[in-house]
């Protein structure tokens, strides 16, 4: 099997990743403006190349307590497939700070369990060791839910990419 490029990244102490092929580029998290009526776990939005971007903030949508933007925030901007409607559209996510680029071999790879009916994994695809670290993979297409899939779309307005 081939080996896959991720980047890392830290969002409350944990260690996440998301695969290279779907991150467009990486932005400082300097400004972001509100977007009214989002659900409570979106970031705001911010630009690039003249697009709007909704945002998502990675550690109110894991579930973890918000922290304010500090000199290390960055924003993901991911071009993804949300997954229950099977379009393309971009994506960003806010992250504590950026970690690293790494290659892991498909083979070390781990299923992430849900151990019980509170454990929500639905944004994680799998789960690999990094040295000393857990790192999470993220599909950031399951990130938007199906009521979010709309609006987000609707943000992009024309420069949003179209269906497949």
């Amino acid at each position: 099997m081939e080996i896959v490029k991720y980047l890392t990244f830290i969002s409350a102490g944990r260690k996440f990743a998301i695969p290279f092929y779907d991150i467009r580029t990486v932005l400082i998290a300097d400004r972001l403006q509100e977007i009214p009526e989002f659900p409570d776990y979106f970031a705001g939005s911010c630009l690039w190349n003249g697009t709007t971007v909704p945002v998502i903030d990675s550690r109110a949508r894991f579930g973890f307590e918000r922290a304010p933007l500090t000199d290390r925030s960055c924003i993901i901007v991911c071009e993804t497939k949300f997954t229950v409607r099977q379009k393309l559209g971009l994506i960003g996510i806010l992250t504590d700070t950026v970690a690293e680029m790494t290659e892991i071999d498909p083979e070390k790879l781990q299923p992430v369990e849900a151990v019980n009916s509170e454990a929500n994994t639905r944004y994680l695809t799998g789960v690999f060791a990094d040295g000393k670290d857990i790192c999470y993979i993220v599909d950031t297409g399951m990130m938007v839910n199906d009521t979010d899939a709309d609006p987000v779309r609707a943000l992009g307005g024309e420069n949003a990419p179209p269906e497949e």
